[in-house]
């Protein structure tokens, strides 16, 4: 008779994924029982909720204001954002239920964006079980944020749109990066870096196609809200009108100044955030989004007139617009008005691509490390400004330098990216392995 141990032997594989997954339960687990068991503040259970119920008896998203995070807001998110935000309540009446359910929605993103990793690693030849070990890293430190907002969401959607791209999936990568855009805005940045790509490499055909596949997907979503009755672009209005978020980048170094004797400001808590008003947040809050879309456009620039040129070889050149999406990525969040801590889960997918394309072990080494630590203190930042903060209330000393700080490491951040992308240091794989578009595995 065939003696049987009990005992389950897995592969590699299986048990990175089992590792990770278990972690992330764990994770799922214990924030649950915290917010239950306490009255600390949950984005899904103050806010999402309210949407979703709201929703439930009949009100669609844009025609009125919901009572969410105990005031009247009006809807602050692009319109596919509210069906994610909707799902969980289909399957759950009580405010326990909805967190529980949404958790576990946020677990399945994750485990879609472990299984792109894997995939990432396979199509540039590199050791799988070491990227889903950096993807997991990033992931869990940013943990909070991922299982109690849903920046997850459209971050793993730009990760499979990567992955779409470098197998030539083009029409389901322009879906889905139109569904990511219809969630959270803004993937929509890497739409010029993707066509101009294509069109260099020859594929105007494809770039037609899936150009067309995006813009007839947000056409179509826009118009069934309008047909509803509502107006699925008012969110953006109410993003442009924000004063300076304690957070951004522009705000810091004004708060540095306030310390210095230099400058007065003063708090406040709207637009769903703590932000900072003053002469000098007044003078600079309505620079930041045209010198943002200056300095995205300007890039934009660049690539295409070196894609034209033909300057650089094409696993060059694809090494360029993986780089080239995480500078603008950079961009768009550092020289901007808001600085949200979950934003730094938008760039996991970048830094992963980064850490793969480049060729320089000390750079990709430093960049990961220096994200790292950006990650850290957005956590203590978190802690310490909002936990130890009543909302509209003057920040501390140590809360302006922890800011001071984590914004100073992603300054650094930016600065090596761009070196790295327009001056070609730390380039791609000289086995041929940076092209998005690998002939083979």
């Amino acid at each position: 008779m065939n003696g049987y141990s009990g005992t389950v032997n897995l592969t590699d594989r299986q048990r990175d994924y089992a590792v990770a997954l278990s972690l992330y339960a764990v994770l799922s687990i214990t924030l649950y029982a915290v917010v239950r068991m306490t009255d600390i503040p949950s984005s899904v259970c103050d806010g999402y909720f309210p949407y979703a119920d709201a929703m439930m008896d009949g009100t669609f998203p844009y025609t009125h204001d919901v009572w969410v995070y105990d005031d009247w807001n009006t809807w602050e998110y692009p319109p596919l954002a509210y069906v994610f935000i909707l799902l969980p309540r289909l399957l759950a009446s009580s405010v326990a239920g909805y967190q529980a359910v949404y958790i576990a929605m946020t677990f399945l993103f994750f485990l879609l964006g472990l299984w792109c990793a894997e995939r990432l690693a396979r199509i540039f030849g590199r050791r799988a079980d070491g990227i889903m070990v950096i993807y997991t890293f990033l992931m869990v430190l940013m943990f909070e944020f991922q299982a109690d907002r849903f920046d997850i969401i459209p971050a793993v959607m730009t990760m499979l749109v990567m992955v779409f791209v470098m197998e030539r999936k083009y029409v389901p990568a322009f879906l889905l990066l139109a569904v990511a855009t219809l969630v959270k805005l803004y993937p929509a940045i890497f739409l010029p870096i993707l066509i101009v790509y294509m069109l260099s490499r020859g594929e105007r055909k494809e770039a037609v196609k899936g150009l067309a596949a995006f813009i007839a997907l947000c056409l179509a979503v826009c118009a069934v809200f309008y047909l509803c009755g509502s107006d699925p672009l008012s969110f953006a209005k109410y993003h442009t009108d924000r004063p300076l978020e304690i957070e951004s980048v522009a705000a810091s170094i004004i708060e540095i100044l306030s310390l210095l004797g230099l400058t007065d400001v003063s708090y406040a808590y709207d637009f769903g955030s703590d932000n900072i008003y003053g002469s000098a947040s007044s003078a600079v809050s309505g620079l930041m989004l045209p010198l943002a879309v200056s300095v995205i456009l300007l890039f934009y620039a660049v690539f295409a007139v070196r894609a034209a040129r033909r300057e650089e070889t094409p696993d060059a050149l694809g090494k360029d617009t993986g780089g080239m999406c995480m500078l603008v990525l950079l961009t768009f969040i550092l020289i901007s008005s808001v600085f949200s801590g979950q934003y730094i889960i938008w760039l996991i997918p970048f830094v992963i691509l980064s850490f793969l394309i480049c060729d320089d072990k000390s750079g990709r080494i430093r960049n990961l490390n220096l994200f790292a630590v950006a990650a850290a203190l957005t956590q203590i930042d978190f802690l310490v400004n909002f936990g130890f903060r009543g909302e509209g209330e003057a920040m501390s000393v140590p809360g302006i330098l922890v800011l001071a700080a984590r914004n100073t490491v992603m300054i650094v951040l930016y600065a090596l990216v761009i070196r790295q992308v327009l001056l070609g240091r730390g380039g791609a794989e000289a086995e041929g392995r940076a092209d998005l578009n690998p002939e083979a595995e």
